[in-house]
């Protein structure tokens, strides 16, 4: 009798440490789970407040201050704009095809033309960019029934990449009124399509240019 209590006393005492250590993993496991899921709010609240540090230069219109959202020089490669000035090209040949800041600087009301900022203030506007919190991506149309092209806009997250997206397409829904001498409806796709695509990089603190692309 007296072996038979031992043997269970040694099976409680197996059985509650087995139990212990089951919940010591759980109980880990949870605590990782959870501070996973906080550092990837916490990422996410810098990304939003970074984007919002961009909204802020880009709606200033002060040359100075969106010079300071790129490193110069920068590869005119990733820069992706054409600008129909002499001498800005003459500079752009001399320095192995990089713009420097003095020349974003100088030539600054072109290049905001070209690199459509005026368009940027408006993806910032349609777009409420704390919802970033729990989504990936953001998107706005901007139709207007009486136009034949439209304005789009865009935010997408995907891993370390955060692209804003602006441009134009077509109103399927328009009755085009002219055609040109070609008999090219108003909202062709020709004249309504194009978009310009601004890469970033996110480090989980800080957002860095990477490049301007776009097609149309």
């Amino acid at each position: 009798m007296r072996q038979s209590l031992i043997l269970l006393t040694l099976f409680g005492l197996l059985l509650s440490c087995n139990n212990n250590g089951k919940t010591n993993v759980l109980t880990n496991t949870t605590l990782n789970q959870q501070g996973d899921t906080i550092s990837t709010k916490s990422e996410r609240q810098n990304l939003i407040k970074e984007l919002k540090r961009l909204q802020a230069a880009f709606a200033s219109n002060n040359k100075e201050k969106i010079a300071d959202l790129f490193s110069f020089p920068i590869s005119n490669e990733a820069f992706g704009i054409y600008i129909d000035d002499s001498t800005f090209n003459e500079q752009l040949d001399n320095n192995g095809n990089k713009v420097t800041r003095p020349m974003f600087i100088r030539s600054y009301p072109v290049i905001a033309e070209s690199l459509q900022i005026n368009q940027l203030n408006q993806l910032f506007k349609k777009l409420n960019l704390d919802n970033l919190l729990h989504k990936d991506s953001l998107e706005y149309e901007a139709i207007i029934k009486v136009e034949p092209c439209y304005y789009f806009y865009g935010i997408n997250v995907e891993n370390d990449l955060v692209t804003l997206t602006v441009g134009t397409n077509s109103n399927k829904d328009y009755k085009s009124k002219n055609v040109s001498e070609d008999e090219i409806p108003e909202n062709d796709s020709s004249i309504c399509e194009h978009v310009l695509w601004w890469k970033f990089t996110f480090d989980g603190k800080k957002l860095h240019f990477k490049e301007i692309s776009g097609a149309g």
